[in-house]
């Protein structure tokens, strides 16, 4: 009789512990939809940072422009990731000098034809010259910019209809022959 008592006591435990359980997951999942919605309802889009370009792809629900000619002084994978504008928005990728200290570069594209960069992929930036120029026989703009104070080469046209922007700090002879080589969706 008393087996069947300290045993009865076991369970009654064990379905306490499970009931304990269920409802600190419950409340724990009540908490984080109550700390999101207000994201949703204010349309969020960012900008978020991503781990990956996979992971940045698979945010925006489509592949990311990538370049053919990649200097090799500039480091692999890019040293920040950012996505903005919800599904089908942009992607900023900045990459960063291997010797840490020489010219960055910053890709910045929105992933999807006629639709437009996310506005706060290329907030604090300031133009402070602009002409007309051409990339591949597409007409383009080549711009000096602030950037966050920084001074920066900025070119920007559109690929396969997607916007793009492509900024260094460096030589402005390689920023072209990266630009040259943005021809489409890469094939990673």
């Amino acid at each position: 009789m008393g087996a069947e008592r300290a045993n009865g006591a076991g369970v009654e435990i064990a379905r306490m512990l499970a009931t304990l359980a269920y409802v600190l997951a419950g409340t724990a999942a009540g908490i984080a939809g109550l700390g999101a919605l207000p994201r949703v309802l204010a349309g969020d889009k960012g900008p978020h940072r991503a781990a990956s370009i996979q992971e940045a792809e698979r945010r925006l629900g489509a592949r990311i422009l990538l370049p053919g000619y990649y200097p090799e002084r500039l480091a692999w994978p890019p040293a920040e990731i950012h996505v903005a504008g919800g599904r089908h928005g942009s992607v900023r990728l900045a990459f960063a000098a291997r010797d840490d200290g020489g010219a960055g570069l910053e890709l910045i594209a929105a992933v999807e034809a006629g639709e437009e960069i996310a506005p706060a992929l290329l907030a604090d930036r300031t133009v402070l010259a602009a002409r007309p120029t051409v990339v591949g026989g597409h007409p383009a703009t080549l711009a000096s910019v602030l950037v966050e104070g920084a001074p920066w080469q900025e070119l920007s046209w559109t690929v396969n209809g997607r916007p793009v922007v492509l900024r260094t700090q460096g030589d402005l002879d390689e920023l072209v022959r990266i630009a040259r080589s943005l021809h489409g969706v890469s094939g990673r």
